[in-house]
């Protein structure tokens, strides 16, 4: 199984099919991918302001803390826990940068 490092944490690079096998839930991983619709951000406006971007791979709903500039089409790869249905992602990597959310 190989892993990655990224900030303080180690990540398991893995597929989409082996992700889906369920076995990596609430464990950190990284996929690689192509952001299948238009990402949806949203403002939350509660005590702390945030925005929360969710986006699909392969089926698989991508959540992140911040305003990626990622749109549909483009290759990314996601860091992040796997919750089952999807992941909270903590950093998504694109060609051009790597957006990096707060733990």
């Amino acid at each position: 199984m190989r892993k990655t490092k990224l900030g303080h944490n180690y990540y398991y690079i893995l597929t989409i099919d082996e992700l889906k096998n369920g076995k990596f839930r609430g464990k950190n991983v990284v996929v690689e991918g192509i952001v299948e619709d238009k990402p949806k951000i949203e403002f939350l406006p509660m005590e702390l302001p945030s925005y929360r971007t969710t986006f699909h791979i392969s089926n698989l709903r991508i959540e992140f803390s911040g305003t990626p500039n990622i749109g549909k089409g483009e290759s990314v790869r996601v860091y992040g826990r796997f919750v089952g249905d999807g992941i909270i992602a903590k950093a998504i990597e694109t060609e051009r940068a790597l957006y990096v959310t707060e733990e």
